[in-house]
Formats: structure tokens, sequence, C-alpha cells
């Protein structure tokens, strides 16, 4: 199998920068997404224009956890934003996006900013996937559709249908087939996509997910690595044993360019 790992949030912060790094420099991780409007972005962007021989995409932001904030006038994007410049919260945008309350063009218009600020900032782009995996709702999909081919980037992360707990309060688990069906039609995207969400603490899916019985030709492996959050520290340490496990069980590890 050939078996991508990826880290989310590069560029979130300091902590999530260096943590990724090492992970990167280690050869536990083939590439990471950049969160294109962070405090750590410019940390991130240095260290993939240094590495061209990894896979840096896009890890395009529209919800808020912290800080994040849109690069277009938010007064400008009145569906995705709140009144404090800042993106609505992850669970506000969800609803509107399975409402259908969502204008496209706001999304096209922001996607298509995050993009150029990497672009000029000199990434070359391998992929995108998001902040909350947003881009599994229609109203991204069309957007990400519409604005990908202005960028050459024809590759977007799948929707999760690997797991190893099975999480029955989660949409993605009951609705994921047919959201996986939308993305697949649509852009190039592994057969399998793992990501330990549910894992919490357990670091015990590093060895767990190659037990599993596959006959899968590629899969995503995300992670968000990190030292001071207990979760990602826990991401960060089991990544690094996956990694070893899976070479050490014939698979290959690449990137999304190799894809």
């Amino acid at each position: 199998m050939r078996i991508i790992t990826n880290a989310d949030d590069f560029g979130m912060d300091a902590d999530t920068v260096k943590a990724t790094i090492e992970c990167l420099d280690a050869g536990a991780l083939t590439g990471a997404t950049i969160m294109p409007n962070m405090p750590g972005t410019q940390l991130a962007v240095e260290y993939a224009k240094a590495h061209p021989e990894k896979s840096f995409g896009a890890h395009l932001t529209y919800v808020t956890d912290t800080v994040e904030a849109p690069l277009c006038d938010p007064a400008t994007l009145p569906t995705l934003a709140g009144a404090d410049g800042k993106f609505l919260d992850s669970q506000t945008t969800r609803f509107k996006a399975v409402r259908n309350r969502l204008v496209v063009d706001e999304i096209e218009r922001e996607t298509a900013a995050q993009l150029q600020r990497l672009v000029d900032l000199g990434v070359r782009l391998s992929h995108v996937d998001s902040h909350g995996h947003l881009h599994k709702f229609r109203p991204f999909r069309r957007a990400l559709s519409n604005v990908l081919p202005r960028f050459g980037i024809t590759k977007v992360r799948n929707v999760q249908n690997v797991y190893l707990k099975r999480p029955l309060k989660s949409p993605t688990y009951w609705l994921g087939r047919w959201w996986r069906g939308r993305i697949m039609e649509l852009f190039t995207t592994t057969d399998d996509f793992f990501m330990p969400a549910s894992e919490t603490l357990d670091t015990s899916w590093a060895t767990r997910l190659l037990e599993r019985r596959s006959r899968a030709a590629s899969m995503e492996v995300g992670v968000h690595p990190g030292y001071q959050e207990p979760w990602r520290d826990a991401e960060r340490r089991a990544i690094a044993a996956f990694a070893l496990a899976a070479r050490g069980a014939g698979h290959d590890l690449v990137g999304w360019r190799d894809l």
C-alpha cells in the first residue's frame, strides 16, 4: 500500500510548527498542510520552501477555534464571518452548510485568497484539505471545484472511512460513503483515509491500523502534532511509531505529490 502521512494545522502556532518539523525531519510525515493566516504560518512556509522533497498543501480554513480569521474583508463574507471579524465556529458553519445557508461565492473568494497567499509566499502546493474537514459539504465542494483549477490543484483529501472504534454519534460515520463518492468524482484522492480523532490519548492505533485487512492501494493518515496539548503530543508520538511499523511491514510512505 502507498501511505501518505500528513500533518494538519501546520502554521497554527510555534508549538505545532516545531512538533511537525520534528516529525517531517524524522521521516514520520511525508507532508503537511499549511494554515494560510495564522501566527505560525511564516515559520511553516519557510520550512516548506526549504524542503521541496516533501508535499505541502493548504489547510483551508473557514471556521474559528482560536484566532482564525479570513483573508478577505470579513464584511464581504456575511455567511462565513461574524461581527468580531473572525470566522464563525465550526458547529454553526456545519449547520449552515447542510441547510444550504452558505453563499458559494463567499467560499470561492476566501479559498482563492488563501491559496494565493501561500503561492505568493513561494509554496509549491500539492493538495488541499480543510480545517474541520468542511470540504466534504456541498457548498465547499462546489467552491473547490471552481477554484482549484485556477491553481493547477487536482488533489483533495478524502472523507474518513477507516475507524478503529465506531463513532456512532458522528454524522461522517453514517454519511461518509455519500460524501466520499462526491469527492472521488471531482478530485484525485486516496482510497482510504484515517484520522485518530476518536482515539484521544490512545497511541496503540499506530500498530492496530496496520493489522486491519484492506485491499486499498492508497491511504492517508492525518495527524495534528504538538507538544503542549496532550492529544497533539499523543499523535506526534503515534505517527512516529506508525511510520516505522508501516515501513517495516513493506508499505511505501509517499507524499501527496506522488499520488
